[in-house]
């Protein structure tokens, strides 16, 4: 480039119609030396967000929430002694995490939890996250049944946080709580094998939707990934939804991710003890319940995830979400009811699972059972399960913790619950949008009843 004789600049002084013009003076060599810019000033920022993934972050944590039951001392409270021994030693572990308490007949019960360490009532949903201490920690471990710290609340923490239940005692709890503490550090899972097994009664039967809409998706994307096709397997329908070719390939690839879908067992409804030592148990293609006992004959979950569709698989609740739905006396009515006498429990089948002599990492399931229509929009046809499909293939093999896998699952209840808003306004006002409440109030109730059984921390070996 060479030195130049003259500048010119976009300045116009009347006169000549010419640009405003100057050659350069005797000095201009030193000028671009004495004048360089200013040193960039450093402002101060706030630091980079937390990685929501990363449990042990104090901006993220970890947390307990138990029952607050009768008959605690104040000290109790405080030190929270009362907790299986188990469980002490896990937060003791995680660096004396936080304890909150359900306080069950509270008016506030499911909006404010209490810890008695801190001394203070903390807001569910708008408190900060993380251990502070008037923060909740993004990931919380619920410990006992559901008649101890029901499912409502479950719902409600799973709108915000990232949530697992445990709902063991005695050896079936150290047995999992020694699992998580080392990490599933000595599992025999593989979670590059990975087993889906679907029922399919045809397209007239909700199995055969629920294996399009779920089943053969999951296994679509598991099978397309270089790195799991050679272990991942269907059992598909009438080629081997059966039980014992279930438990064959279980026991012969020992999988890191099981995806089933199937009917769940809700019989007979006029035996509540009957009912609740099978309720929920996985119906194969012949219509014959997988029996949790002839599963851990031959395998054990060590350190297994596992994910069923199927009613009731999580358990049941003594008040149904869909009370007054279907008709009076109907098949599904009569559904309902019995299962709601059964009253509030966690099924056999994930008990047995994380409670084994090698625990599985975790099982998520559902309380309810699921409506075609929260699968598939009637009007557009198009199926509404991309968030599950995400959740078992694009998160937990990040590797992901389960409770933030499925984080995008219940990140739909604030767009479902806004839709039936404006379309219960839209009523209102003489639009035609019942049909359109029925379907986003459907799908999240569906949604709020699928749950997390394990701790929401536990995730696939790097």
């Amino acid at each position: 480039m060479n030195w130049p004789t003259e500048l010119q600049i976009n300045a116009y002084l009347g006169g000549e119609k010419k640009a405003a013009s100057s050659a350069l003076s005797e000095d201009a060599k030193k000028w671009p030396l004495r004048n360089a810019p200013p040193r960039v000033r450093t402002f101060l920022k706030p630091p980079a967000p937390a990685d929501l993934r990363d449990w042990k972050s104090s901006q993220v944590g970890w947390g307990v929430v138990a029952a607050e039951t009768p008959g605690l001392t104040e000290d109790q409270k405080r030190t929270s002694s009362d907790l299986p021994e188990p469980i002490r030693t896990l937060i003791k572990d995680r660096g004396n995490a936080p304890v909150f308490r359900y306080r069950g007949g509270w008016d506030q019960r499911f909006r404010l939890l209490r810890s008695y360490e801190r001394g203070l009532d903390v807001a569910i949903g708008q408190s900060p996250e993380g251990l502070g201490r008037e923060c909740i920690p993004r990931y919380l471990l619920i410990v006992g049944g559901p008649d101890e710290v029901p499912w409502e609340l479950q719902y409600v923490l799973n709108s915000h946080y990232a949530v697992g239940r445990l709902a063991l005692s005695g050896d079936e709890l150290e047995n999992y709580v020694a699992a998580l503490r080392s990490d599933f550090g000595k599992s025999t899972a593989q979670p590059k094998n990975a087993l889906v097994w679907a029922t399919n009664s045809g397209s007239g039967d909700i199995t055969g939707l629920m294996r399009d809409a779920i089943a053969s998706k999951v296994f679509a994307k598991l099978s397309g990934d270089t790195d799991l096709a050679a272990g991942t397997k269907f059992l598909d329908g009438a080629n081997g939804a059966t039980g014992s070719k279930l438990i064959e390939a279980l026991s012969g690839s020992n999988p890191g991710l099981v995806v089933t879908t199937s009917h769940g067992q809700t019989y007979p409804l006029d035996n509540p003890e009957l009912l609740g030592k099978s309720l929920g148990l996985l119906v194969d293609q012949d219509f014959a319940s997988v029996q949790v006992s002839d599963l851990l004959a031959v395998w054990q979950p060590d350190g297994a995830i596992w994910y069923a569709h199927a009613c009731c698989s999580a358990g049941s609740a003594i008040r149904t979400l869909f009370e007054g739905l279907c008709q009076e006396g109907s098949e599904v009515d009569r559904v309902l009811k019995g299962v709601a006498k059964n009253g509030d429990r966690v099924a056999p089948l994930p008990t047995a699972l994380l409670g084994a002599k090698k625990p599985g990492r975790a099982f998520i399931g559902h309380v309810e059972p699921t409506f075609d229509w929260t699968l598939r929009n009637p009007d557009t046809r198009q199926t509404l399960t991309d968030s599950i499909q995400q959740a078992l293939y694009g998160e937990l093999y990040q590797p992901s913790p389960v409770g933030h896998a499925f984080r995008r699952c219940y990140d739909r209840l604030s767009s479902l619950y806004s839709s039936y808003d404006a379309a219960s306004v839209e009523f209102g006002r003489g639009g035609a949008t019942r049909d359109a409440m029925l379907r986003d109030l459907l799908c999240a109730r569906d949604v709020q009843s699928m749950v997390i059984l394990g701790d929401p921390t536990v995730a696939f070996p790097l």
